[in-house]
């Protein structure tokens, strides 16, 4: 059974949460209440799904993850597709989430989590990008013998290909308008995903999208270096493959 808060916080946002463990579920909802939306609280994946495939529209799903219980990647795309809303995933078995990332997950925070961090997630998510803070993209460009198509949020070249999430789009997005130049994290945020969001996000993502691009390394890549910032590297083109 839903436990909703909506009746005493009409007009705002509404959220739901997914977790099993009832202690958590009480302090994320109280979060939630922080963050500036109004939520309801399920204990099962099941309830969740039935709820979001009913009359009512969610602004942001939050779901909870233990390490006895993982979550099918497939489970999580009907979730993101009944949504049709962000997700916000609090997983005990953070350092392997990829898969989580790849159903379409927008965030991942450790969990146990800081509740000021997933504040800040959540507000995040509920402000949307702003197209006024948010360097625009051509649907398709080509840059150092790569191909970014931002409409799949896919970056290739030949039959190699790698897929990025929402939010790392927006960082490579701001890079590819101005490569080979270095920016401290708070002009990235300021620019992309807003104040916030906190530098250790960044790193995250960045490492992440490290790694996504490591096939490409010979002509792009992400680097940091300290006291400089973070820049993308760009190369001369290459030989055609």
């Amino acid at each position: 059974m839903s436990e909703d808060a909506g009746s005493r916080q009409t007009g705002l946002p509404r959220i739901l949460v997914i977790e099993s463990n009832p202690a958590y579920r009480s302090v994320i909802s109280h979060v939630v209440e922080i963050a500036g939306g109004r939520w309801d609280s399920v204990s099962e994946m099941e309830q969740g799904i039935k709820l979001l495939d009913g009359t009512r529209k969610f602004a942001l799903v939050v779901i909870g993850v233990d390490a006895e219980s993982r979550i099918d990647p497939e489970v999580l795309k009907e979730i993101r597709s009944l949504a049709q809303a962000p997700l916000i995933i609090l997983d005990e078995t953070y350092n392997s989430a990829l898969a989580t990332f790849e159903a379409g997950a927008e965030q991942i925070l450790p969990k146990p989590f800081v509740p000021d961090a997933l504040i800040g997630a959540i507000k995040v998510e509920l402000r949307g990008p702003s197209p006024s803070s948010l360097v625009p993209l051509a649907t398709r460009i080509e840059l150092g013998g790569l191909i970014f198509d931002a409409k799949r949020r896919v970056v290739l070249r030949g039959e190699t290909q790698v897929r990025f999430t929402k939010r790392e789009w927006e960082v490579l997005a701001f890079f590819l308008a101005s490569p080979n130049q270095y920016f401290r994290a708070e002009e990235i945020l300021a620019q992309t995903w807003g104040t916030d969001a906190s530098a250790e996000q960044l790193r995250t993502y960045f490492t992440r999208m490290r790694q996504k691009l490591s096939p490409f390394q010979v002509w792009c890549k992400l680097v940091t270096e300290k006291g400089r910032g973070y820049c993308l590297v760009l190369e001369g083109t290459p030989n055609k493959p």
